[in-house]
């Protein structure tokens, strides 16, 4: 007598970090995609505070954050211009965006390996230096203007992708490094929410997309 047992087939995506011709690596990509998702995921279990010293409110339908080649092929055709300033939004629309530079009278080389965490550090220290307590957690006119909108763009709860480009040049005696980061969708846009309020996910079925990052509380797209 012969047994015959078939295993159902388990597809596994696994995330990738290769884009051609840019300049960060594969482990740059993944650094920066890991630390702002854990941002997230802490954000909407309640577990930051704004300047106020406030709990910032638990959300929902936070999407997971992915990255995306097209958009970090944008984003280094900016650094590419080594500028401290924003592209043209009509270059970008519908894509948000992040600028950092770095000045330094000695070399800036080897900073690029940790740019784009530090740049994604500096952005989210806006939520406990300038954020004032906002329970109903819209975006007003008001809130907009108090030197957030790097971080409420990296907390922006419909965006799920993003993409960075780095760069450095010499201007005189100052050696600068740029970094920029594009999100889809671009978030910030005034009396929006920030970010959904609620609870975390635990299953498929609390997340609008039907699919749930239990451990994170992120759903994903």
């Amino acid at each position: 007598m012969i047994l015959l047992v078939i295993f159902p087939a388990i597809i596994v995506v696994v995330a990738s970090y290769e884009c051609e011709g840019g300049k960060l690596t594969p482990t740059e990509r993944k650094n920066i995609v890991t630390q702002i998702n854990k941002y997230r995921s802490r954000l909407i279990r309640g577990k930051l505070k704004n300047k106020d010293g406030y709990l910032m409110p638990k959300g929902k339908n936070m999407l997971r954050m992915r990255w995306d080649c097209k958009l970090e092929k944008s984003a280094q055709n900016w650094a590419n211009m080594c500028v401290f300033g924003h592209s043209p939004s009509s270059e970008r629309r519908g894509i948000g965006e992040n600028v950092y530079a770095y000045w330094s009278s000695g070399s800036v080389r080897d900073l690029k390996k940790t740019a784009g965490t530090d740049a994604g550090r500096l952005w989210w220290s806006e939520l406990e230096k300038y954020y004032s307590d906002n329970p109903s957690n819209n975006l007003t006119s008001e809130v907009a203007m108090e030197n957030i909108l790097h971080f409420t763009q990296m907390a922006w709860g419909e965006t799920y992708k993003l993409g960075s480009g780095v760069d450095h040049n010499i201007v005189m005696v100052a050696r600068t490094l740029v970094f920029i980061c594009h999100y889809f969708p671009g978030g910030n846009m005034v009396k929006d929410l920030i970010y959904e309020l609620g609870n975390p996910c635990k299953h498929n079925k609390d997340c609008r997309t039907k699919r749930c990052s239990a451990k994170s509380g992120l759903c994903k797209k």
